[in-house]
């Protein structure tokens, strides 16, 4: 593999103390020095004040007392800094260069960043940035027996950073997770090293919620069994996933029919609401559709009758009239009466059933909320929907799930998504 071209860095201070400002600029150019000569880069780019520019002059003649040549604009550049106490300015300084390598197409750099010297502000802004950017940061340290490190006794640390890089990915995860975006969360986590992390429990989360999110609803509960609760990183959301486990189980294994649709009913309107939050209102619609439908043939199946497969002998025993019966026949398709959400609240309310009364008392209004759907891009029109329509729609959907079971707030509860409090600082765990 062919090795990159290696650029260091280099922040320049106004010297190390001693009697006289040019001995202190010799004992500094001769530790500056020193480092070059370990790393051996293709082209160093020092960071100096106006007054710190003079420690390069004898950096120069450190080469030449090796027979060596240091020449400006070849085997190094300076960039000036005019602030060297203002951390925004040295920041930039730094962020500039490293922009210009990162983007030069012809050639791969590997940028060494040394922030040894310099004043604590240059340290601190070279630090942050080698950090941000992700470049190889760099110490000096050596015998400090009289206060600076000892010529000759220099050793060159590389800072390993992993640490950092994995909270702001764990960080970076939070926000995906609570964005509904778990496969980038996935893509985050796959990326931490830390043993003290508990990756996997946090990658099980996010399968879960991405399966759950898709409703293939065994395999959300399947990912979610093997989440430990207990971890510290869930601390905050523990009791939510609880609730969350608790109704994927019922989803998964319940016997009663009833239960798990309605748990399945709960599961659908959060999804839309979802959808709504990142502003997907023509899918969020979709899926309410879906959930107004689903709540009446929840409600006919409490008479034992399928919307696929209406049995006409129910019909008559529950007094149905021969004129409504007569519309259904209409609908017959290879033997079998299928019948469509609107027929379905009709037949409820000719049972006497309180979702068919209160579909007939909003009638109008539920009608033109189905024809904009109908409308909508993802139906069978060009129409886009808007808030306002996912609102209304929404508020139909709820009251007739509400009607449909007196624990449906609990149902919609246990199948919300859990959030993290991104206010929360990571260190508390």
């Amino acid at each position: 593999m062919k090795r990159k071209d290696v650029i260091l860095f280099m922040i320049v201070g106004t010297g190390i103390n001693s009697d006289s400002s040019d001995e202190g600029f010799r004992l500094l150019a001769q530790k500056l020095f020193s480092t070059i000569t370990k790393i051996y880069p293709n082209h160093v780019v020092f960071f100096a004040s106006e007054e710190s520019r003079e420690t390069i002059g004898y950096i120069e003649n450190l080469f030449k007392n090796d027979n060596d040549e240091f020449i400006e604009g070849e085997d190094y550049q300076i960039v000036p800094l005019y602030a060297i106490d203002d951390f925004n300015t040295c920041f930039e300084a730094f962020e500039s260069k490293i922009w210009e390598f990162d983007m030069d197409i012809t050639k791969e750099y590997q940028i060494i960043m040394d922030y040894t010297s310099g004043t604590k502000t240059m340290s601190a802004a070279m630090a942050c940035c080698g950090m941000f950017y992700n470049k190889d940061l760099i110490s000096v340290s050596g015998d400090r027996s009289r206060g600076q490190v000892s010529a000759g006794t220099e050793i060159i640390n590389y800072q390993n950073l992993y640490k950092i890089y994995d909270r702001f990915a764990i960080m970076r995860a939070r926000n995906n997770f609570n964005a509904n975006r778990f496969m980038p969360c996935i893509d985050i986590l796959n990326y931490i090293v830390d043993l003290s992390i508990h990756k996997e429990s946090f990658l099980n989360l996010c399968k879960s919620y991405y399966y759950w999110d898709t409703m293939d609803f065994e395999k959300a509960y399947d990912y979610l069994t093997k989440v430990n609760i207990n971890n510290m990183e869930f601390l905050e959301v523990k009791v939510k996933l609880k609730k969350n486990l608790n109704a994927l189980g019922i989803m998964v294994n319940s016997k009663s029919a009833n239960l798990k649709n309605c748990y399945i009913l709960a599961s659908l309107i959060n999804n839309s609401k979802r959808k709504a939050a990142e502003y997907k209102y023509d899918d969020a619609i979709a899926r309410l559709y879906r959930s107004f439908e689903l709540i009446a043939q929840i409600r006919l199946s409490k008479y034992n009758l399928l919307s696929s497969d209406i049995d006409v002998s129910i019909l008559l025993k529950n007094n149905i009239s021969q004129e409504f019966i007569d519309y259904l026949e209409k609908m017959r398709d290879d033997g079998k009466i299928k019948i469509g959400l609107i027929a379905d609240f009709l037949l409820l309310n000719e049972l006497g059933d309180d979702l068919g009364k209160y579909y007939k008392e909003n009638e109008n209004r539920i009608k033109d909320l189905t024809q904009k759907r109908n409308n909508s891009i993802l139906a069978h029109g060009l129409e886009s929907q808007s808030e306002e329509d996912f609102d209304n729609f929404l508020g139909v959907v709820v009251d007739l799930a509400m009607k449909l079971d007196k624990d449906m707030k609990k149902f919609l509860n246990e199948t919300e998504f859990a959030k993290f409090d991104l206010q929360l600082k990571y260190n508390q765990f």
